[in-house]
């Protein structure tokens, strides 16, 4: 979330866009097309990568086959670096602000401090 939110601010994204990204199934920010593509990384970023019909089905009503290949690797990359980074308790970079009731960042205070 911290360098990506930057990343997609620069490109024009909105602080309250990022906010309610943890919301993007109820929010009504996000186009069809971006919800579908945010149910489809929900579902790749699971234990499993057993991804369901219905949510390809969805996918490919917004996005062609290069497309698709495309956004499954920025995910799988998206979702290795989060994995890393939380394995190893790497800090953030304080590049993204949220909001104090966020659910990345109470998932997060879950999480140890890294050792001094």
């Amino acid at each position: 979330m911290d360098i990506n939110s930057a990343g997609g601010r620069e490109a024009g994204l909105s602080f309250e866009k990022l906010a309610a990204v943890a919301d993007y199934q109820s929010s009504e920010l996000f186009s069809a097309q971006e919800k579908a593509a945010l149910r489809y990384t929900d579902e790749i970023c699971r234990g499993s990568v057993d991804v369901p019909d219905q949510v390809f089905d969805e996918l490919r009503r917004y996005f062609g086959e290069a497309a698709i290949v495309d956004l499954t690797a920025t995910i799988a990359l998206e979702n290795f670096r989060a994995r890393f980074n939380r394995a190893l308790q790497v800090p953030s970079d304080e590049f993204c602000q949220l909001p104090a009731d966020h659910p990345a960042l109470k998932a997060a205070a879950v999480q140890p401090a890294p050792p001094s």
